[in-house]
């Protein structure tokens, strides 16, 4: 089953209205953005979980942690490094500390962002993403564009995870270390390749294209 496709379900969380699930998701990430305290970034991520016990899906929490541990892992260290060679650089046991903090921020953030996409059908999410667009389109956004754009862009997620996941394994199968520098190249040449395979089909399918043409503005 793919980390992002929906949960059927009757609780409180699957009722509720898309614009509050997008209210409560902005105001969660805006909390684990800029509140980088142990604390708050506690408490928020307990809430996370509030959230998924109240959609019956407790089990889901941990999802973004299985799938998405490369990433997590890759963020912990980049904030690790960044403490202990930074303008203002500390000691590892210091540096450790705010690395960790990142780590359950962004984990976090993933989580509450899979819970919106996991208690919502793919069709309310397109709907409601075209409605948020289509108060830009006087300045030429084309909502359709846009709203399939942002909803390919999630759901690349797990895929890139994936990558992270076979190459590393690759590299370990031929007795080299998965360090970040040697996964970076593999990655980035088969998310390149995934991303133009995904527009080729999305084209084929009859992606929005300039100007604003849509499949049903086209000749047949």
């Amino acid at each position: 089953m793919n980390l992002l496709d929906y949960r059927p379900g009757h609780t409180a969380v699957h009722r509720c209205p898309l614009w509050a699930k997008y209210a409560v998701l902005l105001a969660l990430s805006a909390v684990l953005v800029f509140w980088r305290q142990p604390l708050v970034v506690g408490v928020t991520v307990a809430v996370v979980f509030a959230l998924y016990l109240t959609a019956s899906l407790p089990r889901e929490f941990f999802a973004p942690w299985r799938r998405g541990w490369p990433l997590l892992l890759f963020a912990g260290i980049a904030r690790f490094i960044s403490g202990i060679w930074g303008p203002t650089p500390a000691p590892p046991l210091e540096a450790l500390g705010p690395a960790l903090v990142v780590v359950a921020a962004v984990f976090g953030a993933l989580a509450a962002a899979r819970l919106l996409v996991i208690t919502t059908p793919g069709t309310e999410l397109l709907d409601g993403l075209e409605r948020f667009f289509g108060v830009l389109r006087p300045v030429g956004v084309n909502p359709e564009a846009a709203a399939l754009a942002v909803n390919v862009m999630i759901r690349s997620i797990p895929w890139v995870g994936g990558a992270v996941r076979r190459n590393a394994d690759a590299l370990a199968s031929r007795g080299l270390r998965r360090g970040p520098v040697r996964l970076m190249g593999p990655v980035l040449v088969a998310t390149v390749g995934h991303a133009r395979a995904t527009g080729e089909a999305l084209a084929a399918r009859g992606l929005p294209g300039d100007h604003g043409e849509t499949r049903e503005s086209r000749p047949s």
